[in-house]
């Protein structure tokens, strides 16, 4: 993986283990309530959590008696992750995810990718080596933020409730830095570029949702309605076969 995409990690490690509280913050669980829905039971499965980050969602996994292996490509996250989130279940391991990692062909059950892909420089790779190391039949799950409108501000009307977005650009593919946690880079690229992917690496997209928040969540938040109107994540699973 690029140094520079692991090194703004490593520095915005700490805040973002300290802002996410465990998967538990706002926009977490708009995913999360998707992934979840979209793995079902997998009681007994072996896992992999890739860019597992400070390992959360690791722990959530190894929880619910799944063989859970994680792997980060961020020195910094792992040492988080070994220091919050244990369990007799789960490993952690650093690993490039634009290389070839270091399992054998069909070796898990299921691959977990939470908020990754558009944070590595090139998914072709990555995503042809979750085909090698998944069963046949095998199961991958990917979170990201939604490539159609992430990068686009929101339009206010006059009471500066956030309305609609102005999309442009989209098809261009480009690197632009953020700044929630520190400095990290965003890979921008198109919806069809993450299904073009699954396609060459022989599996099939089998479910897509675009997650909003539960009613529940709005209630707690309600300056967080807007999410109602145009979805921040996207969440997909796809078939080995």
């Amino acid at each position: 993986m690029r140094v520079d995409s692991i090194s703004h990690w490593d520095i915005a490690a700490e805040t973002y283990s300290e802002e996410n509280n465990k998967g538990r913050n706002f926009h977490s669980q708009i995913y999360l309530a998707a992934v979840n829905e979209l793995l079902g039971n997998v009681k007994g499965k072996c896992v992999l959590d890739a860019g597992c980050g400070d390992g959360f969602f690791s722990l959530e996994l190894a929880q619910k008696k799944e063989l859970v292996t994680a792997v980060d490509g961020s020195d910094t996250m792992l040492n988080i992750a070994k220091r919050k989130h244990v369990h007799h279940n789960l490993q952690y391991y650093n690993m490039d995810l634009t290389r070839k990692l270091a399992f054998e062909d069909k070796f898990f059950d299921i691959v977990v990718a939470n908020m990754l892909l558009m944070d590595i420089p090139e998914i072709e790779s990555f995503v042809f080596e979750v085909a090698r190391v998944l069963k046949k039949p095998g199961t991958f799950i990917f979170s990201i933020t939604h490539p159609c409108f992430f990068l686009s501000d929101w339009e206010e009307n006059k009471n500066n409730i956030k309305m609609y977005k102005k999309i442009g650009n989209y098809l261009d593919e480009r690197v632009e830095e953020l700044n929630f946690w520190g400095k990290t880079l965003h890979y921008h690229r198109p919806l069809s570029k993450y299904t073009e992917a699954i396609e060459k690496a022989g599996m099939y997209v089998s479910s897509l949702r675009e997650p909003v928040p539960s009613r529940k969540s709005i209630e707690l938040y309600p300056e967080q309605e807007y999410h109602y109107r145009i979805p921040s994540f996207l969440v997909m699973r796809a078939k080995s076969i």
